[in-house]
């Protein structure tokens, strides 16, 4: 009985241990080459219709990394990227960029006021919600929820 008791606790420990691996941001970074060509080598891109990720939450990164990995989230840009990849690689990865300076954002000077107005008051004819609900008034997300930050994203990335 005693034994039986030790192997069910060992396999409710190591249950429990791969649940909450938190990632390596180190290791991370020795994992992201293939990520580099359009997220940049910190998380944050070149090109408006890629994200940045740098300053994204972990939590949110790594769900959308598993998502993308077992085809819940389809971005035809990132067939087979994530293929071989494990959960804890994926972690790792979502570690590195969850540490990283968020971008700064730019948008074209006319339409930030009508874009504040949309984040915080949101579009009630059209059944718009107010971005500031998941994103928070800062627009820098929840990461418990695990909405994104959509500060500092490319207004195309953002429009897509």
């Amino acid at each position: 009985m005693k034994n039986r008791i030790q192997v069910l606790s060992m396999i409710a420990l190591v249950s429990l241990t791969s649940i909450v691996y938190a990632g390596n941001p180190d290791e991370g970074k020795s994992k992201i080459a293939v990520c580099v060509a359009c997220h940049g080598e910190y998380g944050n891109s070149m090109v408006g219709s890629f994200p940045n990720l740098g300053g994204q939450g972990k939590a949110y990164l790594l769900k959308q990394l598993k998502d993308i990995q077992g085809g819940a989230r389809e971005i035809p840009t990132m067939l087979g990227l994530l293929d071989g990849m494990s959960e804890d690689d994926l972690a790792d990865i979502a570690a590195f960029y969850s540490t990283q300076s968020r971008a700064k954002g730019a948008t074209d000077p006319e339409l930030v006021e009508l874009g504040e107005s949309i984040y915080r008051f949101g579009v009630p004819r059209k059944n718009i919600a107010a971005c500031t609900a998941c994103h928070a008034p800062t627009g820098i997300g929840n990461e418990l929820a695990k909405f994104p930050s959509v500060a500092g994203q490319w207004p195309e990335y953002i429009t897509q």
